[in-house]
């Protein structure tokens, strides 16, 4: 079972690009019965800002999590959510951005790809470890933390306003 949620492979496409998101679970130094699954964010050439298969691949990864979190035999303690690189996530990759009006949609069949929907049912506590940019999607990701963790390169903005995300 300690290979549940160990997705370094099961996140790449077919074409043998690196997973967009990194899963590893690690046993607690005081408590080695009890462990924590860091998430990483893997796109650090763009800032990992996140595009359609990050947002999946997330909401995937926190749907499994729940899933376990909500069984009598969970070990797991907590999740952390960090991004590789400089930067915890710079938003939304507008080469290939999630639709907005998906991601913000409470019909079931949009929530499957929500990150934010599945972290906020996650069932565990999510401590965000960030650094670095932390812009709009990635800020988002950031509130649906349970606790924040930075270090004094975390800069924080919302642009949603900018490109006409909000009403």
């Amino acid at each position: 079972d300690e290979t549940k949620m160990n997705n370094n492979d099961s996140t790449k496409n077919e074409t043998t690009e690196p997973a967009v998101v990194l899963t590893e679970r690690i046993a607690l130094p005081n408590n080695p019965d009890r462990t924590c699954i860091i998430i990483s964010l893997n796109r650090p050439e763009s800032l990992n800002c996140f595009n359609t298969a990050v947002c999946h691949d997330l909401a995937k990864i926190f749907q499994e999590i729940h899933n376990e979190a909500t069984t009598s035999s969970t070990n797991l303690a907590a999740v952390i959510l960090t991004g590789n690189g400089s930067a915890f996530c710079a938003g939304a990759d507008l080469t290939d951005p999630p639709n907005p009006l998906v991601q913000s949609s409470d019909l079931w069949e949009h929530l499957q790809c929500n990150p934010v929907h599945f972290m906020d049912r996650c069932g565990v506590p999510i401590i965000g470890a960030v650094h670095g940019y932390c812009i709009t999607g990635g800020f988002e990701l950031a509130l649906a933390c349970d606790f924040l963790v930075g270090d004094d390169s975390t800069k924080f903005k919302d642009t949603h306003v900018k490109f006409g995300l909000v009403s």
